[in-house]
């Protein structure tokens, strides 16, 4: 028998992520299907640098490589064609047996693999990545069998592998009408180019059929996305089959795929409802991740931005999704930890599972957006703005500022492309300073004015909170402990605000909360009667009716007020439920 050659085809596997890696714009720009949302190669290769950062360069048998291949895959797998990569590199793995490494067992095992690839989605397309990989297997079993050579059989199986890829454009109409080769398709052919000029020790080229006519034609024709949400779930030990699972979502979205093993499988999904999805999944494991993107929000920036500078925040800053989506503010969503699980504020949790789960007495905390979270973000909006505006919840509240300010750093992203601020501010007072960066942008402000303008803006901003209950504001530390407790022991109920740092400040005690609120009005109708305030919000912790009552007198007070929202699940549990909160921006000083 003929042995593999493990060095090898680890150093092969490494060189095609590598080279996937740096056709990530390339991927992105010829992205439109199934969704147009310019993210294929992000995508792609974000599974890649999975594989480069978890595959240690070490001796293995070929059971052991494939093995921590398909599990950094599933690390790092992210949309429809990653997803599908990751599934056909774990059925690999699986499709191996062998103790020894023999090339005949791997051969089969990539050919036994395309079918689990296809198992793996409700409905597989042809014209995708699935047929590239299809023609590719099939023509390097059929070669092997025939040459016995894994080194002929590779540059033979590549080329079968090309001209595969060439007739994705006429498989599908989407690509046919766009002269374009499917992206996802074009992932998988650039990893085994890579793959194959390692293994092979051959100098890498690219052919011209490959190259040609396929930067996108200037007005790409796509439709707008079926469904709004890209959603990924990961379900420690599942207590379902992936069969179960893919008919109980059948009718939830489309896209599915459903790739892993008994110890855990990851979904993929398009959908309006990835609440439901989670609730309909939680039933069948522990949920041990999430990630869920807004394609409508990445279509529309693609297709139609509505501005030169992009406008990031965190799912802290509370404003209405409609606003949100108009606007196209991206947000990256703060991690909702309760117990084992987790969750992704505003957009798999929100108040009213907070509320359930606080009633049942389960631990909950909050956390910052995660590391992949940040960086899938900037990949995406890198060559899709002049520059980037990043407006933080308070640094002083989270570690989200700190965090995207080290990535920027270690992407080395240039400070006239993109700036942070820290808004030492939290919800919708947060919410408030977006909108007004979002004006700015839209009146054409110069990045250095925007930037300066919300700068000063922040430090005329505040936030009045009247709290229903002040135990979760103790236990989190946002009030110090011994002010609490004895506001607790007296049966007080406070007002909080943020001092000019960001922190949480205790500013004055009623004996209901109803008492707070006319406080709070008070406070903010003098700024009105001494011309000084300049725009107002109200947000609240499952308490609308509460909130509207309050804001019809703000109104009429006032005659300013831009919107009333429900606050997310991560001021649900540093504030407690019941909690009411009116935020505003004082007027310049004039001389």
């Amino acid at each position: 028998m003929t042995e593999v050659g493990n060095m090898r085809l680890l150093q092969g596997m490494l060189n095609g992520a590598r080279e996937v890696i740096s056709k990530k714009d390339e991927l992105n720009r010829i992205n439109v299907f199934p969704v147009a949302d310019g993210d294929t190669g992000s995508n792609l290769a974000s599974l890649m640098q999975a594989i480069i950062d978890n595959v240690a360069q070490k001796d293995y048998s070929t059971k052991e490589l494939l093995d921590e291949v398909a599990s950094a895959a599933l690390i790092g797998a992210r949309g429809n064609s990653g997803m599908i990569f990751a599934q056909y590199l774990n059925a690999v793995a699986e499709s191996y047996h062998h103790l020894e490494s023999t090339v005949e067992e791997l051969v089969q095992a990539f050919q036994k693999a395309v079918n689990k690839a296809y198992e793996a989605l409700l409905d597989p397309k042809e014209g995708t990545i699935l047929s590239v990989m299809s023609a590719w297997s099939e023509a390097l079993a059929e070669n092997y069998t025939k040459e016995k050579s894994l080194h002929h059989s590779l540059l033979n199986a590549q080329e079968v592998a090309e001209k595969a890829l060439a007739n994705t454009q006429f498989q599908m109409p989407i690509l046919k009408k766009n002269r374009l080769v499917d992206s996802g398709a074009k992932g998988f052919y650039y990893f085994i180019v890579g793959l194959t000029n390692a293994y092979c020790e051959k100098v890498a080229v690219i052919s011209e059929m490959v190259e040609d006519a396929q930067e996108p034609i200037e007005h790409v024709e796509t439709s707008k996305p079926l469904y709004r949400y890209c959603s990924e779930f990961i379900i420690k030990s599942p207590t379902a089959t992936k069969q179960t699972i893919q008919t109980v979502l059948a009718t939830k979205g489309d896209s599915l795929v459903i790739v892993g093993n008994e110890g855990q499988i990851k979904l993929h999904i398009h959908t309006n409802e990835p609440k439901e999805v989670l609730n309909l999944l939680a039933k069948y494991g522990t949920m041990t991740y999430q990630k869920v993107d807004d394609m409508r929000l990445q279509y529309d920036v693609t297709k139609k931005p509505r501005a030169k500078t992009a406008i990031v925040t965190d799912s802290i800053a509370d404003l209405p999704e409609e606003f949100l989506l108009t606007h196209q503010i991206h947000v990256l969503p703060m991690n909702i930890l309760a117990e084992d699980e987790s969750f992704l504020d505003k957009l798999t949790v929100g108040p009213t599972m907070i509320k359930e789960k606080m009633m049942q007495q389960v631990k909950m905390s909050t956390a910052q957006p995660t590391i992949r979270s940040v960086d899938a973000l900037l990949s995406f909006l890198e060559n899709k703005y002049e520059q980037v505006l990043i407006i933080t919840v308070s640094a002083k509240l989270s570690g989200t500022y700190q965090l995207i300010k080290q990535r920027i750093k270690q992407k080395n992203l240039a400070s006239d492309w993109i700036h942070v601020i820290d808004s030492r501010l939290n919800s919708v007072a947060e919410g408030l300073l977006v909108k007004q960066a979002v004006e700015l942008v839209e009146a054409g402000r110069t990045f250095e004015e925007i930037t300066r303008q919300i700068e000063q803006t922040a430090k005329r901003s505040f936030i009045y909170v009247a709290v229903a209950d002040l135990s979760p504001m103790v236990e989190s530390g946002r009030i110090p402990r011994f002010l609490g407790k004895i506001a607790q022991k007296l049966s007080l109920f406070p007002i909080v605000s943020l001092d000019e740092n960001g922190e949480g400040k205790l500013i004055g005690v009623s004996f209901s909360q109803n008492q707070s609120m006319k406080k709070i009005i008070k406070k903010v109708t003098k700024l009105h009667q001494e011309d000084q305030l300049k725009e107002l919000a109200v947000t609240h912790v499952s308490s609308a009716d509460m909130a509207n009552d309050w804001g019809k007198q703000l109104q009429k007070l006032t005659g300013q007020l831009s919107y009333i929202v429900d606050s997310s699940a991560a001021i649900a549990i540093s504030a407690g439920i019941g909690s009411v909160a009116v935020a505003g921006i004082k007027k310049e000083e004039t001389i």
